[in-house]
């Protein structure tokens, strides 16, 4: 039995078997050991596939029973699903309980294999239900055989409570693939002998703050280094040091981050002690170039030159290789009971 028809026999399971799963306590096939358990769970929650074939599915059935019978009342099939450029997304099945709903949707590429494990919906999603509510969409897995990702959404109502019959809109814009993950040493700033900065950013376009201590920030007074695009290092594909010295008895260090809507190339940089122990800036300004495309992120230590020998730096990044893939992908289904 593959991914697939396990996920086919779960979301096609006959109303009167969830029911009868809540009553049923005793029987467990002996062979199926703890861990396996957990790995339906992971494989039922965490893998992308399309969702359920074949209704009163009895494997479906003992399956979805092993992993819990609360959980087999819980997550009612929805198969709700809607396609463009070439990518299917499916509304799985869903939960409500309360001011709280859970959802699991799956993107999968029906023309060619464009999606992996890295896949980023790139907070290019919308969630509207009928009331004020907060909502996340995370990563839940990927199935290389049918090239499906599974995302599962979180809903939480504000003020009024979700009931059966209340419908969600769920739209998706992009999706961002290849990305990679790196965390290296900066050999090139030599904390030893580091220049004083004395050139500056006129009137920066800034696009956020960040940081450890934002208290400490006083924004009437930022000084930012003019970005020096000429001895620019390159740290990763779409990352690059533009600049570090001491400013005001403080370590600056200037990253810029490439094509930011395009990719959400993002990092930190940080330091480590003699221990090993990561050290995180005080705080960091962020600002824009001329186009808005790149973003450049100045992160600043309250540590004297004199006091850095004893110290490495480090940079950890997300960035990616291409631009996203872009689509319009929106489905509208209503709760259930």
């Amino acid at each position: 039995m593959t991914i697939e028809d396990l996920y086919h026999g779960i979301s096609e399971i006959h109303p009167k078997y969830l029911e009868e799963a809540d009553a049923y306590k005793a029987r467990k096939p002996a062979r199926w050991k703890k861990w396996a358990a957990a790995a339906c769970i992971c494989v039922c929650f965490g893998s992308a596939v399309p969702v359920l074939a074949a209704a009163d599915n009895k494997i479906a059935y003992e399956l979805l029973y092993m992993i819990s019978p609360s959980a087999a009342q819980k997550l009612k099939p929805v198969r709700i699903s809607c396609e463009d450029n070439g990518i299917k997304m499916e509304v799985a099945a869903a939960n409500i309980e309360g001011h709280k709903a859970t959802i699991l949707v799956s993107m999968q590429d029906i023309k060619g294999n464009r999606l992996d494990e890295t896949a980023d919906l790139f907070d290019s999603y919308s969630i509207h239900t009928p009331y004020d509510q907060r909502g996340g969409c995370f990563f839940a897995g990927y199935d290389e055989e049918t090239a499906t990702v599974t995302f599962l959404l979180e809903i939480e109502q504000m003020n009024e409570v979700l009931i059966p019959g209340d419908k969600i809109t769920f739209s998706v814009g992009e999706i961002l693939v290849g990305k990679k993950h790196s965390d290296l040493k900066l050999e090139t700033i030599d904390l030893v002998e580091l220049p004083v900065i004395n050139n500056f950013k006129a009137n920066p376009d800034i696009s956020g703050y960040g940081g450890m201590d934002l208290d400490s920030l006083e924004e009437d007074k930022i000084r930012l280094m003019e970005p020096d695009e000429e001895s620019a290092v390159v740290l990763e594909k779409g990352v690059a040091l533009t600049g570090y010295g001491i400013l005001d008895n403080e370590l600056h260090v200037q990253v810029r981050y490439a094509d930011i809507l395009e990719t959400d190339n993002h990092g930190r940089i940080y330091l480590k002690n003699e221990n090993g122990e990561a050290v995180y800036d005080q705080y960091s300004v962020g600002f824009r170039d001329d186009d808005g495309r790149d973003n450049y992120q100045e992160y600043v230590f309250p540590i004297p030159a004199d006091g850095l020998d004893s110290y490495e730096i480090w940079g950890e990044f997300w960035t990616c290789s291409s631009g996203p893939i872009k689509g319009n992908w929106q489905v509208t289904f209503p709760l259930t009971d």
